[in-house]
């Protein structure tokens, strides 16, 4: 009986998607994602600031409330992390466990879909949002960054397309085999695969043609390996978490030196937590992506 409520559950999830009334009003064109998707298809374009787990500075991490105040902060792209429940419905959470972010127990990924609609994330009387309603709330203001949190594929990509908004998101894993899946089911799909160290460029672009971005940190963005992101042609994604961000919220003596740093990478994408404040000291430094 549990199986057949779990099928039954997926299946209405997986139809909402796939209800092409929806994908009409909700992923129609709008300025604002036509700019934003220009501004992707330039590999050596203006500078994009994407949201760590949506703008979470005063809503719940991977929420929808989240998503909202990413938008209001000016981010160009939300970072969202996907999981999968038990019976197969995408679903928003970071950690393998549901512990911090609910106060619930056990793995997120062994939790159904009406187990994890009974959590509340904290300080919040929303549950842990699925990935339809996330995207339904992003769809045509801002771009989105799935975080693959899970290897179950073929569930994440069935919503993304079921909801028309292939050409909003960017797949992210540092698995080139995730990144393979989504391209088999999706061949469209923008994805960004991850280098962590200098000589593994190769390496992670086996299989996938026409990567929109790569993400590196300062260890592995070496000249020779920013040489090969710009012949590709891609962008480069870096983050500015931890000390930089501090940086930047403190105002820091040295924030424009930190920032000048992380763009000489030919970063032209950088994570952050504080979408607002990093737009605007990038200004004040008189900074900006090298073209």
């Amino acid at each position: 009986m549990r199986w057949r409520v779990g099928l039954v559950g997926l299946i209405a999830v997986a139809g909402l998607a796939a209800t092409p009334a929806l994908a009409g009003p909700v992923c129609g064109e709008t300025a604002a994602m036509s700019r934003l998707q220009t501004d992707l298809a330039q590999p050596r374009g203006v500078l994009l600031i994407a949201a760590h787990r949506a703008g979470h500075l005063t809503s719940p991490e991977n929420s929808l409330a989240a998503v909202d105040e990413a938008v209001r902060e000016g981010a160009d792209i939300v970072e969202l992390d996907v999981k999968v429940s038990a019976d197969g419905v995408p679903f928003l959470m970071h950690d393998r466990t549901v512990t911090r972010t609910t106060g619930g127990v056990g793995e997120a990924e062994s939790l159904t879909y009406g187990q994890l609609r009974d959590l509340r994330l904290a300080n919040s009387a929303e549950p842990p949002p699925t990935l339809v309603e996330a995207l339904r709330r992003t769809c045509g203001r801002v771009l989105v960054d799935l975080d693959m949190k899970t290897d179950r594929v073929a569930a994440v990509a069935a919503v993304v397309e079921g909801l028309g908004m292939t050409d909003q998101v960017v797949f992210f894993d540092s698995d080139g085999e995730v990144l393979r899946a989504v391209r088999r089911l999706l061949p469209r799909a923008h994805v960004m695969p991850r280098v962590d160290r200098p000589d593994g460029l190769g390496a992670a672009l086996a299989g996938l043609a026409d990567v929109a971005i790569v993400h590196g940190d300062p260890d592995s963005l070496t000249p020779d390996l920013r040489r090969g992101v710009r012949s590709l042609p891609a962008r480069i994604w870096v983050n500015s978490l931890g000390e930089v961000d501090h940086a930047v919220a403190s105002g820091a003596p040295d924030v424009c030196a930190r920032l000048a740093g992380l763009l000489a990478l030919d970063a032209n994408v950088i994570q952050t937590d504080r979408p607002r404040a990093l737009r605007r000291v990038v200004a004040d430094c008189g900074l900006s992506a090298r073209p």
